[in-house]
């Protein structure tokens, strides 16, 4: 099979070998055929939520000239077939008005139904930061998958994993602006050092308003922590006890650093002014917690 471009730089293939086995495996129940589109549905679990008008355009066009290259992959479902990878050429084929696309049609548990269908995302640049983050934390949390899992299989890092699902800590406006193209994940991930809502949502609207560089966003982080003030628009934003949001230590912010990218999970030290405070580790399932234990070089009861 080719290798996509773009993306991860590694086929769908190498990724999941089980996506080698269903498009090779052209016998029996799973032969392809041209499906009618009417008998066909997207899945509502489809990571990607938004679709590219102009890409989808460019799409129909080339299927109007070309045909379908490669099959879709779609599963039995009340007496309809679920979409499971190439939504984005069904979409194009109605847009032409094309009555059947070629479909392999294959048996498969909604847990494997997910991860191909992020990984086909992933792979190809189709999913926004939020998308991608909110499938990351539906794959840990439905279907039980580590950090670790979901790295290998992504073919992504841990510590990527983990801080692309941090992003769903924001407020839903910040959400949104991401999700919107309005801000980058550069910009926003300076904010992801403080956890006050309201200080989130004043300070995007800053970045996006004034246009701010990532280094701009940096600086003003910092200045808002010292100064305990957010100022945008005609508006400012004050806290009771700045001094209780400051910056960790350079050593305590070293050794938080080191202790995420050991344990490949979020974690925040929270320092008191008497010298006292608090580790927090977070995990998402009991097989998540079983390896920040292990991460500890601790024993699991």
């Amino acid at each position: 099979m080719a290798k996509a471009k773009g993306g991860l730089g590694r086929g769908l293939g190498a990724l999941l070998p089980e996506y080698e086995e269903i498009m090779n495996n052209s016998d029996g129940e799973h032969r392809v055929v041209d499906m009618e589109l009417e008998k066909l549905f997207p899945n509502p679990n489809q990571p990607r939520k938004t679709f590219d008008e102009d890409k989808l355009i460019d799409l129909a066009e080339s299927i109007r000239e070309h045909g379908i290259l490669q099959p879709i992959i779609v599963t039995p479902r009340d007496g309809k077939y679920m979409i499971i990878a190439g939504e984005r050429r069904y979409r194009a084929c109605k847009r032409i008005g094309l009555e059947t696309i070629p479909a392999l049609i294959r048996e498969m548990e909604d847990e494997k139904i997910m991860e191909l269908a992020l990984i086909e995302n992933v792979q190809r640049d189709d999913l926004t930061p939020i998308e991608e983050a909110r499938a990351y934390e539906l794959l840990q949390t439905r279907y039980g998958y580590t950090q670790e899992k979901l790295s290998e299989r992504m073919g992504k890092s841990r510590s990527f994993i983990a801080n692309s699902t941090r992003l769903l800590s924001l407020p839903e406006d910040v959400q949104e602006m991401l999700q919107d193209g309005k801000l980058s994940t550069g910009h926003v991930r300076p904010l992801l050092s403080i956890d006050i809502p309201e200080w989130q949502s004043a300070f995007a609207h800053e970045i996006y308003q004034s246009k701010l560089s990532v280094r701009d966003v940096e600086k003003m982080v910092k200045k808002a922590q010292d100064e305990g003030r957010v100022t945008y628009s005609e508006e400012t934003v004050l806290f009771t006890n700045p001094t209780k949001y400051k910056k960790l230590p350079a050593e305590l912010r070293t050794l938080q650093d080191q202790l995420a990218e050991r344990l490949s999970t979020k974690v925040n030290i929270k320092k008191n002014r008497d010298g006292s405070g608090k580790l927090i580790i977070e995990y998402y399932s009991e097989e998540d917690l079983k390896r920040v234990f292990d991460g500890l070089n601790g024993t699991f009861y």
